[in-house]
């Protein structure tokens, strides 16, 4: 039998929302080395599916179509024409000679036994079949491709609404909504603690400890299970990752810093010294799980995002220095003295105003006593070196 799968990618974040972690959406980024798209994409290759194609929402200066043998695995779309190139490749497959089209719209991440789906749609003898998870319908979709009435009315209405009534087939396999932060946190613990069938990415160097091909883990630093570090991500010298947390690709944590229960999202920088806890680390920004607070950090000592090459680290430095030096002359003949400015540490022990009363965060897989334990300060610098 001819099946074919149609994964559409348009679910960014919350647009309400002032500061977020990442521009792309929750889909694309990795954790635990690969993203819920290229784990979805996976699974259905390994059940056999005679074509996977994606159609993502990107801007023209992203990344063209990309193709995997003869097939078209993904196809980069405008938000103006999101839906009817959704659709028109639908219409394609179903020309193309497939018999079954599965459609999965990447809000949340699922893992679906496909094969039993299939069978009820079959048994069924329904034109569309729609999945739930406790009760609730998601946005996934088993639809007969000869029913292109019934399919164009799924995409003219953005799949909120079927031509027929679609039967439910519940799903009991993992699932997570992926609507924010603390989900993206969650399917990192989930990954690590083995609680859903997809793994994390990279080498097993010791039991629950995952590292990828190309990660540095300086001298003095320690990966406590369970833990994962990505592709070119670096953890430097006396930093310690710990507690289900998840330092991905081309991250860096800097010496001396403590990461528990947190995901570094790619080309994050995390700076040294500091205790990171219960919190998603983006580019400039921060979401800190306990106090449900998401803001942005403007001072790059702490939060920033990581040069992409040791080349353009030098081209950056060397720019500063060539800047800086002739103001520090100017300013050493004719400036006038500056005020003297706070220390670090008064300025960190401030609370910002916009974090309000802590939130509680569970997560009984990495949760322990001490978690209570560590400061309510988003970050501090260590008052004791290395203890």
């Amino acid at each position: 039998m001819d099946i074919r799968a149609l994964v559409l990618v348009n679910s960014a974040w919350d647009a309400a929302e002032p500061v977020v972690l990442s521009p792309l959406p929750p889909a694309l980024l990795e954790v635990a080395g690969k993203s819920p798209l290229q784990r979805t994409i996976e699974r259905l290759n390994e059940c056999g599916f005679e074509q996977v194609l994606a159609v993502v929402e990107a801007e023209d200066s992203q990344p063209p179509a990309t193709r995997n043998g003869n097939h078209q695995c993904i196809v980069p779309a405008s938000s103006d024409r999101f839906w009817r190139i959704a659709e028109n490749a639908f219409n394609e497959m179903a020309q193309g000679g497939a018999e079954l089209v599965l459609l999965i719209r990447m809000g949340a991440y699922t893992e679906i036994d496909f094969e039993k789906l299939v069978q009820f749609h079959l048994n069924q003898q329904s034109r569309v079949t729609q999945v739930a998870h406790q009760g609730q319908p998601i946005e996934v979709f088993c639809i007969s491709a000869s029913r292109r009435n019934d399919a164009a009315s799924l995409f003219r209405s953005q799949l909120s609404r079927c031509r027929s009534e679609c039967p439910l087939f519940e799903n009991k396999e993992y699932f997570n909504a992926l609507s924010g932060p603390r989900d993206l946190r969650q399917l990192a613990i989930d990954i690590l603690t083995l609680k859903a069938e997809s793994r994390p990415v990279g080498n097993q160097v010791r039991p629950g400890v995952w590292v990828a091909d190309g990660a540095i883990i300086e001298k003095g630093a320690r990966v406590v299970a369970p833990a994962f570090v990505g592709s070119s991500a670096r953890v430097r010298s006396h930093a310690v990752v710990t507690r289900c947390s998840a330092v991905e690709h081309h991250a860096q944590v800097d010496c001396g810093t403590v990461v528990e229960n947190s995901t570094v999202l790619p080309y994050a920088y995390v700076g040294a010294g500091l205790d990171l806890a219960h919190s998603v680390v983006g580019l400039g920004s921060l979401a800190n799980l306990r106090r449900d607070a998401l803001i942005e950090i403007t001072d790059r000592k702490l939060i920033s995002f990581a040069s992409e090459t040791p080349g353009r680290r030098f081209l950056n430095s060397a720019m500063a220095f060539t800047t800086f030096l002739p103001k520090q002359i100017w300013h050493g003949m004719f400036g006038k003295s500056q005020p003297q400015q706070r220390d670090l540490q008064t300025a960190l022990r401030q609370t910002s105003p916009a974090l309000g009363s802590a939130a509680g965060y569970n997560a009984s897989a990495c949760d322990t006593e001490a978690a209570g334990e560590f400061p309510s300060n988003l970050a501090i610098v260590r008052r004791y070196g290395h203890q």
